[in-house]
């Protein structure tokens, strides 16, 4: 007997694997993570997943294009035409000096055909092309800093969610506690009064506040259904599908001090990066425009054939092709101060873009501070709170003892079973409101802590 049971395990073993994979497999294949879903792959999948995100590489995608159509103006354009042309009377031309009056000469076709392949080379455009090659590529290091900013929100939001949804699921379950408590206060005031021991405003003060405990229930449902479906939005899968989340472990870290914090935010911030790659390209732009003031030259070639047929063989008047080549100069002598007013639009720009990165450091400075605070207030409530819950498990253990013995009122008794609620859900706030303090400094440097 002992054989047969020690045989069957590894068989059991494997069927509860090959079950635990297919549920796994079921879920990934209806569009959901793999559950039970932990912090790190909850981030993780909305960054393969999310709609916004994904949107950002497109955003570099179009900026990579951009580069690229700059890019193609340094190299020589080649362009073909083609032309048909059939007039309704043969051109002439009258010469009377030579002949009789009103004798006629044709000197052209009376249907033609025209090809045409022009090639142009810029040889120098008053480094304007130069200009707009690394606007494009500045534009194109904004859309990395805006694709990162949309990363880091998103993590940030997917773990402060995550973070208050577990909290969430932890304050209704003390809300069902608290409720099934006064539940059973509210029962033995009624058996008390009953046997003519307690008072029926005892009852009364009981049912009221059984009352207020089943609010409190509602709202915690609603609040971990609202959650739980911002959760799923972030993931982007059904805001109605039921996701397992999996926990966390109650832990501390190290953290820089202060200052430290305010340099790495500078180092790894993307909005504050940006902002000097915008005044780069403000530079840029106004190089851009003070290409105007130079000549342009570009050399030329051209292929023309031009004949009766359609492949423009046959041309009895002038030669049916030619080539020709050359170096063309453009100069734009006067404009009215079109290229002073565009030189002076660019270095208002570069102006406003300074202010405003100075504005921003000092907003940064002032979110990584809050966050540090935020996370220094949270782990010395973690302490607190705890203490503060062996207390009030005790204070209601004591008190539903000296009702008992008619030492206290019953009121007591419901205030410490409100007290020991609210101190349970002060403990729980504390411990994950370290987490969303933490995720709230990472998002403030733009970086994890310890990395």
């Amino acid at each position: 007997m002992k054989f047969a049971r020690a045989a069957l395990m590894p068989a059991v073993i494997v069927i509860s694997m090959f079950f635990l994979s297919g549920v796994s497999l079921g879920q990934e294949l209806a569009g959901l993570p793999a559950m039970p879903l932990t912090k790190e792959a909850a981030v993780d999948y909305a960054l393969s997943h999310n709609r916004l995100y994904k949107a950002a590489f497109e955003d570099v995608g179009a900026a990579d294009q951009k580069v690229k159509e700059a890019l193609a103006d340094f190299f020589p354009k080649v362009d073909g035409a083609y032309a048909y042309r059939h007039f309704s009377e043969q051109p002439f031309v009258s010469i009377k000096e030579f002949g009789p009056a009103g004798s006629a000469i044709p000197f052209n076709l009376r249907t033609s055909n025209h090809w045409e392949i022009n090639l142009v080379q810029p040889l120098f455009t008053g480094f304007g092309l130069e200009a707009q090659y690394k606007i494009n590529k500045a534009g194109r290091q904004l859309s990395k800093f805006q694709r990162e900013e949309v990363r880091l929100n998103l993590v940030r939001d997917v773990q402060a969610t995550y973070l208050q949804t577990l909290l969430a699921e932890k304050l209704l379950e003390v809300a069902r506690d608290n409720a099934a408590s006064i539940e059973v206060q509210r029962s033995n005031a009624e058996a008390a009064f009953k046997q003519g021991v307690a008072a029926e405003n005892d009852v009364l003060k009981a049912e009221v506040s059984l009352s207020e405990a089943v609010q409190r229930v509602r709202n915690a449902e609603k609040q971990l259904i609202i959650l739980r479906s911002t959760l799923n939005q972030l993931l982007d899968i059904d805001l109605t599908s039921q996701v397992e989340l999996a926990g966390i472990e109650e832990k501390t870290y190290q953290v820089p001090d202060l200052g430290e914090l305010f340099m790495a935010a500078e180092r790894n911030r993307p909005e504050y990066l940006a902002m000097a790659t915008s005044i780069k390209q403000s530079e840029f732009g106004k190089t851009a425009a003070r290409s105007r003031y130079y000549p342009k030259f570009s050399a030329f070639a051209q292929y023309y054939r031009e004949g009766e047929d359609f492949t423009a063989d046959r041309n009895p008047f002038t030669n049916n092709e030619n080539t020709a080549v050359g170096v063309r100069m453009d100069w734009n002598l006067f404009e009215g101060g079109k290229t002073r007013a565009t030189e002076l639009e660019w270095d208002y720009r570069r102006r406003a873009l300074e202010q405003r990165r100075d504005d921003l450091r000092q907003k940064i400075r002032l979110q990584v501070q809050n966050a540090f605070e935020q996370l220094k207030v949270a782990k010395a409530n973690i302490a607190t709170t705890r203490v503060a819950l062996k207390q009030a498990e005790e204070n209601e253990r004591i008190t539903t003892l000296q009702y008992k013995e008619q030492v206290v009122i019953f009121l007591e008794v419901l205030n410490a079973q409100v007290f020991i609620a609210q101190t349970r859900a002060d403990f729980y706030q504390a411990i994950y409101g370290y987490e969303i303090a933490k995720a709230e400094l990472e998002r403030a440097i733009g970086i994890q802590i310890g990395s």
